[in-house]
């Protein structure tokens, strides 16, 4: 390359960043240019602005202060790794228990929530038929009004006097956690007795509600408390079981859990794996199918073996088969 070549070559850089100077002064004196405008199914439109920034509020960063992110794999600190080594080698005998125990509960539960809503409902019709019986129509039309008013105003009292974590479902708070976010009282043996009794009068009452999605999160609040075995609201603390005190084997008894209402509330085992595995975990082996498909056949067996031989709580003088 000659001198004037080379001269030139250095002039147009010299111009070129100086343009490039200018076009960056210009744009933080004027701002970010407006977007373009974006047809329907044009490509891209689904993405957020670069230049949109939210800057979050004191109370909304005092709303984002009570919920922890939690990482679902094990930490490998050194503090971790001595405490593995400490543990004796075993097989996986007591998962299996524990699956067992939560499915047993679980099912229960279920029971006991089933036979309580079919006592509740017998009551009200045995007395509205006494009133048509009797010819009294307007009556058993009033009985019956005021009979799901009230339990309709005591499920919501629940909620929102005592309980408010136990509201609806508890399905999304209940994924949510799965994932990784911790959300305040929504694993707590208040939370459960309030969910409970809240579903117990709702479903009673007559709304067109169900108790399988209370079952779901009722079930995960047993899978979270019973593979713990500590109570901070009770106050108690068992030298039981104390390998699955962590993150990830809690977050599993808790899927469990959640499988194990789904099959108690239907009588559907594989629903409850199927539930379990494709809607509120994000983490999966396949040691953990068998465990909670086993888990699910407990807790179906057992609301099915104590709904035959109870209807609203009088003994019908067989369990099933087992006569």
């Amino acid at each position: 390359m000659d001198d004037a070549s080379l001269l030139r070559y250095v002039r147009y850089d010299d111009e070129k960043q100086e343009m490039s100077a200018f076009r960056r002064r210009l744009t933080y004196t004027e701002g970010p240019k407006e977007e373009p405008k974006t047809g329907f199914f044009q490509r891209g439109r689904e993405l957020e602005s670069v230049y949109d920034n939210h800057k979050y509020t004191d109370n909304e960063r005092a709303v984002l202060a009570e919920y922890e992110s939690l990482d679902y794999l094990p930490p490998h600190s050194t503090a971790y790794k001595h405490w593995l080594r400490q543990q004796p080698r075993r097989l996986e005998w007591d998962r299996w228990v524990m699956m067992g125990l939560i499915g047993f509960l679980v099912g229960f539960v279920g029971f006991l929530l089933h036979q309580a809503i079919d006592a509740i409902s017998d009551y009200k019709w045995d007395k509205a038929s006494d009133f048509i019986e009797d010819r009294d129509f307007a009556y058993a039309w009033g009985f019956v009004m005021l009979w799901g008013v009230a339990l309709v105003f005591i499920s919501t009292a629940i909620i929102v006097l005592c309980r408010p974590a136990a509201t609806a479902s508890g399905l999304p708070e209940l994924i949510g956690f799965l994932n990784g976010t911790i959300v305040r009282q929504i694993f707590n043996v208040k939370t459960f007795i309030a969910k409970f009794f809240s579903c117990l009068a709702a479903v009673a009452s007559g709304l067109p509600v169900g108790p399988e999605g209370p079952m779901i999160h009722m079930g995960s609040l047993i899978g979270a408390g019973l593979s713990q075995m500590r109570s901070k609201t009770l106050g108690f603390r068992l030298p039981l079981f104390g390998r699955f005190r962590n993150s990830e084997d809690r977050r599993n008894f808790i899927s469990a859990g959640a499988g194990a209402g789904i099959a108690s509330a239907f009588g559907a085992p594989v629903g409850g794996l199927l539930f379990s595995m494709e809607e509120v975990s994000s983490f999966w082996n396949q040691k953990l199918t068998w465990q909670i498909f086993f888990c699910c056949m407990i807790s179906t067996f057992t609301t099915d073996l104590f709904n035959s031989a109870f209807s609203g709580f009088k003994y019908s003088g067989e369990f099933g088969l087992f006569k």
